[in-house]
């Protein structure tokens, strides 16, 4: 056996070892879920007190946003706001979500691709980028309204508080048709 290479990925590394296995015994076979790593401890992620605890936690955002920084009526309304920054950030949250939809809904599930980052390099780049757009169009948009560091909080809160506990529970082809739904709302109302 090998010694281990820490840069290495974990399924390049998995089937490493797997092949070196089975050099030494040809009779053994070798099935995928053990070739997966064991689940993290703690309760599955379709449980109820964990789908309790991201809909608390998209919930108590969602509030603060909406309620006590009065996001929704500021983006609409407000002189200070941007709007040619907001547009471009709209523009590349867009993408993100088409790249996201084709990678996992296409090539995942239609075409029968692992969706990994060795299989999608260039999607994967190509959407660490458009967030980063997205991410610094946004701070530029509403910064003159909240200030950097609340606007840093907003951006935080909304991508922790709301995308990745959403995405944390709710299947992919859900996700998408609500993200579809809620940006179609979103544009409809918006300037």
């Amino acid at each position: 056996m090998q010694p281990l290479d820490v840069e290495q990925s974990a399924p390049i590394l998995r089937r490493r070892l797997a092949n070196d296995d089975n050099d030494t015994s040809s009779q053994q076979r070798v099935r995928p879920s053990d070739l997966l790593p064991n689940s993290p401890p703690g309760l599955p992620a379709r449980h109820p007190l964990n789908i309790m605890k991201r809909s608390s936690i998209i919930g108590g955002t969602v509030y603060i946003l909406h309620d006590k920084l009065n996001l929704f009526h500021n983006i609409l309304h407000h002189p200070l706001v941007s709007h040619t920054w907001f547009k471009v950030g709209t523009a590349g949250s867009i993408t993100v979500m088409g790249l996201k939809a084709y990678v996992e809904l296409y090539e995942g599930k239609r075409q029968g691709k692992a969706v990994e980052y060795e299989n999608f390099k260039t999607a994967t780049h190509a959407t660490i980028l458009f967030i980063l757009l997205s991410w610094i169009s946004f701070h530029m948009a509403l910064s003159p309204v909240y200030g950097m560091f609340k606007t840093w909080l907003i951006m935080v809160g909304f991508g922790w508080g709301v995308l990745i506990q959403a995405a944390l529970f709710i299947p992919v082809w859900i996700q998408n048709a609500i993200s579809f739904v809620f940006l179609a709302f979103f544009l409809s109302v918006y300037k």
